[in-house]
């Protein structure tokens, strides 16, 4: 059909926000993919509406319409809509008459139907519950049904809707009973005024009222969670008083619930926990009788909500109130005319105008404005019984969400990262920022069972990784260092630092560790003092001096505001970088154990060979052998003697790989499978947490056990029983101790290179965990963080010990095990994230278990390696699966009709989405040369600066639009000094 321009553009502005929004979001085709999700073919109904407002009729070419809703006409939208929210004066509604005296009603609306069945337990009758619907916020939510067995609830999702049924629900409101404001408090106050109003307008004659009133006291019965199906009717049967006499000749009254009885009713809990404080109830009662002649309905809109038991499944005040009765003749499905009832009320487009309404007839007018709105499938095209399920419904609610002001975006990014211009005024605001929750970074980890078991579980996942981390770091360092420092002063490293970044930085979240580009650093300087004859432990002291001062001067500078031009284009090469890292480094020590310990093809070869043989030396010519019949364990019984085993069958152990790779495996799928469980329908939703949080430690302890199990002798952690340096040396290091005075000025000059690779290995970490993904809420600390660094340069340096960071994947990690999610949230939603349990305490504990673990050598070295190296794995892969630029990069493997339905794709065209992939590509691969080329790997921290750079050109290859749906905008000089004033 063809329409001009003028009628397009009027179409394209009677569209909703919430349209607009999708239509911004989601382009044309994909609105039709998620209006009509698996819809095939429809029968035996003649139209059918969705029921939601934000997929509105157009009367011309769908295309062309939506092609006319540019930025421009959603951001005319938006302001319209915003100017409705906030002007105070009166406004007309779609009724003409203002909505000043609108009444104040709940936010959350939780709608119950329930129909009368005669066929429960023979005679017996009841209010069967057969739908129930939620709406939170401002977004439509979901329906559950009652599947045909009576005993489970249906997938959540959104209802298609009968034309007919709209009709005559339409029909009902204006002909029916409308009881505005109505005083009635209890439920049988409300049925009296009813039936009296039925009476009135002739609707129900008297004989009959009686047996009426009765028949809406019959019990409620609701779908229960236990195998037995039902849970007891909420109203206790007395005797036969709920028998149907069918000749009309007696028929026994129903006495209303006494106060012993309203106790026994069972509400559902476990609905009720998950639903906000302030949720108020709507109920429907749709029935036929042979009591009436003709349909009668009533639609009560109480004055005060109020509770009323036995009514409700949920034990919530109720609001609204609506009954239809019909004759049992009656051809119509009244389900349906409750169905189309719930819809509307669960809508927040369209429930406002029954809180305000004062008669039948604007009911009514509100009913055209929604069948207006709504979107008609055509007759046998679509099954009804196909329906438009939560979780696809739900990422649209998340596109449309998406959408912030890019100015409060900047707001909350910067925050923290303000040029002050005065001395240490960074560091004065983080301090003032930070001591405002300072107890409550302690109390916050014991408000309740949930979060001490939250913070014990993530205390003990990071003491296991990063003790490994410290020990395999630790052995890498003393053989690369001739053990001037090694595991000991790795583990009192990472003890002392991680205690003291965890009491007094601005960010606890992060936690520091050893890290590869560190350990870099220590191995060249090493060899620099070995060439020209330095002591490296003084020379390292005085390098350690230059380090902490610079870093202190850019405290003082408030040269952290540097940080906000690291955008997500670098947090994401940095982040995947060490990913990576973690990933090939858990392979190459699998490698590394295969090596050592090949896999024997041919055993019988090996008993082939002759025994173990121990040589002892005795004097300078003559020696002694001596034949050790144990194969497996006598060559190190050898070693203890002095002598040198000789043969392959004097350290022989079959398995050993093979025994380690499932080990690695294990750790690594247990970790994998507690991660799904946690979104899964398996045990109750505590259990799932519980287990998930521990899923770490479970992981350890399950192959620890199954190690013992079996005996073979697998690599473990090797912890020094002596609590004394590697080196032959005193804990304090003697900085006069160098050839020349002059070595310690000549420091400076690496001080500069390390300083910087501390900076942004620092930094960037704490951008990506300070990311508003994460929803921290206590603030950031970007210039107190490096304080507390700079401090530890210095204690390292005085005591020979190593240098640690910030370590992205840890502290990665270490965020992901503290996440929460809200209880509330409508059935059929995915969890709601809420925000991280922001505290102090699981890093201060980890730290301290880890300076404890010292002392416990004969248990931590009961863990496998290959263990920990499967939890290394996971961390690694669980960070990278978080990353945009991976998420990116999978796209171009992937089918545009397969794609995911990211926000940037409905903002930017794919080849330009390509595009800026590839160039992210290459810079990624330049920043993998430098860090494995030996011989360049000195300028790795210069390479994260070069990122900033190219960052900066991409301004010139791509629009601020596109940058700013791939990427985070830059500030301007005027937003970053913008907290002058304040």
């Amino acid at each position: 059909m063809d329409c001009n321009v003028n009628a397009i553009q009027q179409d394209a502005n009677k569209i909703g926000l919430r349209t607009g929004l999708l239509v911004r979001r989601l382009g044309s085709r994909e609105i039709w993919k998620y209006i009509f999700f698996e819809l095939k073919h429809f029968s035996n109904q003649t139209l059918v509406f969705v029921s939601f407002s934000f997929y509105p009729a157009i009367t011309c070419d769908f295309k062309s319409t939506l092609q006319m809703i540019t930025s421009e006409n959603v951001n005319f939208i938006d302001n319209r809509r915003h100017q409705h929210r906030h002007r105070s004066h009166k406004h007309k509604g779609i009724y003409g008459e203002t909505e000043k005296h609108e009444q104040q009603s709940c936010p959350y609306l939780f709608c119950e139907l329930l129909e009368l069945d005669a066929e429960i337990s023979g005679k017996k009758c009841c209010w069967q519950e057969i739908a129930r619907r939620v709406v939170f916020d401002v977004w439509i939510k979901y329906e559950e049904t009652v599947a045909a067995s009576r005993a489970r609830w249906s997938k959540p999702h959104i209802p298609l809707l009968n034309q007919h049924s709209l009709h005559s629900l339409k029909n009902h409101l204006t002909k029916g009973v409308f009881l505005p404001n109505c005083d009635a408090i209890t439920f049988n106050d409300v049925i009296e005024i009813v039936i009296n109003e039925w009476k009135k307008n002739n609707l129900l004659q008297s004989p009959n009222d009686r047996m009426v009133k009765d028949l809406f006291l019959f019990p409620k019965c609701h779908v229960s969670s236990k195998p037995l199906g039902f849970r007891n009717c909420m109203q206790p049967l007395k005797s036969n008083s709920y028998e149907f006499d069918h000749h009309g000749e007696e028929y026994p009254s129903i006495e209303p619930l006494s106060k012993s009885e309203q106790k026994s009713i069972v509400y559902n809990k476990t609905l009720h926990e998950k639903l906000p404080s302030d949720t108020c109830a709507a109920v429907m009662f749709v029935g036929k009788s042979r009591f009436v002649n003709k349909p009668v309905s009533a639609f009560v809109r109480l004055k005060l909500a109020s509770h009323m038991p036995s009514v409700c499944e949920i034990n919530l005040p109720v609001s609204y109130i609506f009954v239809l009765l019909a004759p049992e003749y009656h051809a119509n499905d009244l389900a349906h005319i409750g169905r189309c009832l719930a819809s509307l009320l669960t809508d927040p487009a369209y429930v406002k105008h029954f809180r305000t309404a004062n008669s039948g007839n604007e009911l009514a007018e509100s009913i055209d404005a929604f069948m207006e709105k709504a979107l008609i499938i055509p007759p046998n095209k679509w099954p009804y019984e196909v329906k438009l399920h939560a979780e696809k419904v739900q990422l649209i609610d998340e596109i449309s969400n998406n959408r912030k002001d890019s100015n409060e975006k900047h707001k909350a990014d910067l925050e923290g990262l303000c040029y002050t211009g005065r001395i240490f005024g960074g560091l004065v605001e983080d301090v003032k920022r930070r001591l405002w929750f300072y107890k409550d970074d302690f109390m916050d980890a014991f408000v309740d069972f949930s979060a001490m078991s939250q913070v014990l579980a993530s205390a003990m996942f990071i003491f296991l990784t990063n003790l490994a981390n410290i020990i395999i770091f630790g052995a890498v360092m003393g053989h690369m260092l001739d053990n001037q420092m090694g595991v000991i002063e790795c583990i009192l490293s990472g003890c002392i630092s991680g205690i003291a970044f965890s009491l007094f930085s601005g960010q606890p979240l992060n936690i520091l560790s050893a890290t590869g580009p560190v350990l870099i650093f220590e191995s060249l300087f090493y060899k620099l003092c070995n060439m020209w004859g330095w002591n490296f432990l003084a020379s390292r002291g005085w390098l350690s001096f230059w380090s902490s001062l610079i870093i202190l001067l850019f405290v003082a500078t408030d040269g952290s505001f540097l940080v906000a031009y690291i955008t997500r284009f670098t947090e994401d090469l940095f982040a995947t970088l060490i990913a990576i890292i973690f990933i090939v480094e858990s392979v190459q020590s699998m490698v590394k154990i295969a090596v050592e310990n090949p896999i024997t093809y041919e055993p019988d070869e090996i008993f082939k060979e002759p025994p173990c043989q121990c040589v002892m030396k005795r004097g300078t010519n003559e020696t002694t052998v001596h034949i050790v019949q144990n194969i497996t364990s006598k060559g190190g019984e050898c070693n203890l003697l002095g002598g040198v085993p000789e043969g392959i069958r004097c350290n022989f152990h079959p398995d050993v790989f093979l025994f380690s790779f499932v080990l690695f495996i294990s750790a690594f799928l247990i970790m994998l499978g507690f991660k799904l469980l946690k979104n899964s329908n398996l045990f109750p939703k505590r259990i799932r947490e519980l287990l998930t949080n521990f899923s770490a430690l479970i992981s350890i302890a399950v192959t620890t056990i199954v190690k013992e199990f079996v005996g073979l002798k697998v690599p473990e952690l090797v912890v020094p029983s002596k609590f004394q340096p590697s080196f032959e040396r005193s804990w304090y290091v003697d900085w006069t101790n160098v050839q020349h005075w002059w070595i310690g000025l000549i420091c400076f000059l690496p001080a500069i290179l390390l300083t910087i690779l501390l900076v942004m290995d620092q930094q960037i970490t704490a951008v990506i965990i300070n990311r508003k993904e994460n929803k921290l809420k206590k603030g950031y600390g970007y210039h107190l963080d490096l304080l507390v660094i700079s401090v530890l340069m210095l204690i390292c340096g005085l005591f020979g010990l190593p240098f640690f960071v910030a370590s992205t994947v840890l502290s990665i990690g270490h965020v992901q095990s503290l996440r929460m999610e809200s209880p509330s949230r409508a059935p059929g939603d995915k969890p709601i994230f809420t925000g991280i349990r922001e505290q102090r305490v699981s890093s201060f504990l980890a730290h301290l278990l880890i300076g404890i673990s010292l002392f416990l050598t004969m248990l931590v070295q009961m863990v496998p390696l290959p263990a920990l190296l499967g939890v290394f794995l996971y961390l690694g892969i669980s960070c990278m699966e978080d990353q945009q630029f991976v998420h990116r990069i999978l796209l171009f493997f992937s089918p545009v009709k397969h794609q995911p339905e990211f926000a940037f794709l409905q903002s930017v065209p794919l080849l330009r989405v390509h595009f800026y992939t590839a160039i992210q590509i290459a810079a990624f691969l330049l920043l993998c040369i430098v860090k494995y080329t030996k011989e360049i790997s000195m300028l790795f921290p210069l390479m994260l600066f070069f990122m900033v750079l190219l960052r900066k050109l991409l301004g010139r290859l791509f629009t601020v639009r596109e940058l700013r749906a791939l990427d985070d905008q830059l500030p301007t000089w005027s937003e970053l000094t913008g907290c002058r004033s304040h």
